[in-house]
């Protein structure tokens, strides 16, 4: 038998006790599926954060961008591979003795990561947020956080094809790597950028972009302050070849929708048109939905069957999340980037039907583990709340 051909029988072999041996092993000795967990508390002694299932990072520094905006540089452990320019990660982070996650698009491109190991995440302070406050202010070189592996889809569908980039506010934290990442590809030679900021305290990243400028980034700055919102006349008055360009645009839901919305009235492609919504998706019914909503009685109710509450509403008014609904009436459960991809707010439904804004699909009546951030009750509910 050759060289090679051992070492790939014993790459199976270790491969398959990883997979299957060593977890049915695991599992007999320690009631778990990995030694890991199990070792933790042991672990912890020498290496206080150490955690058996998240991904650690150290915080390499902490950049002030402006007033309500900073940007943490991150060193993630070796666990962490890469990613692709436009996508995000959820950060958790342990704050007086408790885990709370959030995502944040990563700021950098992927070659600085190659380069250097290190990724940034560029965060608006919430001004009554639970964490991004507490980040900036506790944070600091050599601090500890935890990362996901990256996700999301606002990545270049085509790259080839002129583009213009949108953005409103923090949502250039997605589209700042796009540009850096692809600055040397054909298309940025015309390549445009329309960036709406409240006024000139809140720009961003203004040095990449004159660096951008050099390789043909046109890029424009809008005070909504002074020149208002996003409407027809600014993309038209910046971009007269509209419908020929990819568009990628981020920033609040409301924005996107607007842009969205603009965009298509202009006869640009949807197939053309490219967002991630940079917080929960706006709650809106389509038709079909509405009538399913009014063939309901007069009210739908909501019962919290382990808090012993109850709310209802009519059909026609504006439409809440279960999380949303759960928090007005008091209650505090568990969540985290509130739109669907963290999975805290997992609960199980005991009855009823409800319509998740993710999927766009309808529950059916029986029980089953729901997102509460995503799902709008159509009927009426019973949750293990």
């Amino acid at each position: 038998m050759n060289n090679l051909n051992s070492q790939h029988l014993a790459s199976n072999f270790l491969a398959y006790l990883k997979s299957s041996v060593l977890p049915v092993f695991a599992r007999t000795l320690t009631n778990t599926g990995s030694f890991s967990i199990y070792i933790e508390p042991i672990i912890q002694l020498i290496k206080p954060k150490w955690k058996s299932s998240k991904i650690s990072a150290k915080v390499t520094s902490v950049r002030h961008e402006n007033s309500s905006i900073y940007t943490l540089t991150l060193r993630p452990n070796k666990s962490w591979k890469s990613f692709k320019a436009g996508q995000y990660v959820q950060l958790c982070a342990e704050k007086d003795g408790a885990l709370i996650t959030r995502t944040f698009s990563i700021s950098s491109e992927p070659s600085a990561f190659k380069a250097n190991g290190k990724i940034e995440l560029t965060i608006r302070q919430q001004k009554n947020g639970l964490l991004t406050p507490w980040l900036h202010s506790n944070l600091k070189p050599g601090s500890t956080v935890y990362l996901s592996k990256a996700s999301g889809d606002f990545t270049l569908t085509d790259n080839s094809a002129n583009k213009l980039f949108i953005a409103a506010g923090s949502g250039i934290t997605a589209i700042r790597p796009l540009l850096k990442e692809h600055k040397n590809a054909p298309w940025f030679k015309q390549a445009k950028l329309l960036f709406y900021v409240k006024n000139k305290s809140e720009r961003l990243f203004s040095d990449d972009l004159e660096i951008l400028e050099k390789y043909g980034l046109d890029y424009k700055f809008i005070y909504s302050d002074q020149e208002g919102r996003i409407c027809q006349q600014h993309i038209n008055n910046f971009c007269h070849d509209i419908t020929a360009r990819e568009v990628y645009i981020c920033g609040p839901s409301k924005m996107i929708e607007t842009t969205n919305k603009l965009l298509q009235d202009q006869q640009v492609p949807k197939t053309n048109i490219h967002f991630e919504y940079f917080g929960p998706a706006p709650l809106i019914l389509d038709p079909i939905d509405k009538i399913i909503l009014e063939d309901e009685n007069k009210f739908i109710q909501v019962d919290y069957l382990k808090s012993k509450k109850q709310v209802s509403f009519k059909p026609e008014s504006t439409p809440q999340t279960l999380l949303d609904m759960a928090e007005k009436e008091g209650l505090k459960p568990v969540s985290g980037c509130r739109i669907g991809i963290c999975h805290q707010c997992i609960c199980k439904k005991k009855q009823g039907r409800v319509y998740n804004t993710k999927t766009k699909q309808f529950s059916d009546t029986g029980s089953e583990e729901i997102q509460l951030c995503l799902s709008v009750p159509v009927s009426h509910v019973e949750l293990e709340l």
